[in-house]
């Protein structure tokens, strides 16, 4: 991000969801929480250089020394992730405050059911040990997959890999979005 832009406050933030239908709230959820992942896998991959368990490039052939540029740029995408946090809450009560089910809203109809947690923390998702992200959601034997790669955010592949209930999701949103050669004679506001 450039130092000159800055990010919409959460008051104007809050007042643009008025005007998306729900649709789009879910979707903004969605890539929210894509984006959260995108910061927390960066955050394991950086984690080792920050502590001083690897050497940096700059480091090679000697003893590894904690990096201060990946120690920023994991307080930064940390500082990050909390702001989108602060912005799924502002999407969820602007949810409830329409009168909407937060859970159906996302997808999910079952009271039985509960979502799996995300890693939000660089330590949580760093401490599930030899992290990977494989080749399509499959990792050697002998390796684990980052918790970034199985919460449903990343796709990889065909939407095929979509289970059946997102399927039906994902029919249902595009059955109520116009087609893309509509285009808004206003110019729409994208948040």
């Amino acid at each position: 991000m450039s130092s000159e832009s800055q990010p919409i406050n959460p008051a104007r933030f809050a007042e643009a969801l008025k005007d998306l239908s729900a649709e789009n709230l879910a979707l903004k959820v969605l890539e929210l929480r894509n984006s959260i992942a995108h910061l927390d896998y960066s955050n394991a991959e950086l984690k080792p250089y920050a502590e001083g368990l690897a050497p940096t490039l700059d480091q090679q052939g000697r003893a590894a020394q904690p990096d201060q540029d990946c120690i920023d740029a994991i307080a930064e995408n940390e500082a990050v992730i909390a702001s989108m946090q602060e912005r799924i809450e502002l999407i969820r009560t602007e949810v409830e405050g329409r009168g909407l089910s937060w859970r159906e809203l996302q997808g999910k109809v079952d009271d039985d059911e509960t979502p799996a947690p995300l890693a939000t923390d660089s330590n949580s998702a760093a401490s599930t040990g030899n992290l990977t992200n494989g080749v399509n959601g499959h990792t050697p034997s002998n390796q684990t997959q980052h918790p970034a790669w199985t919460d449903g955010t990343f796709q990889t592949g065909a939407m095929s890999q979509l289970s059946l209930e997102d399927q039906d999701l994902l029919r249902q949103l595009q059955s109520r979005m116009p087609p893309e050669d509509d285009e808004d004679p206003e110019g729409g506001m994208h948040l």
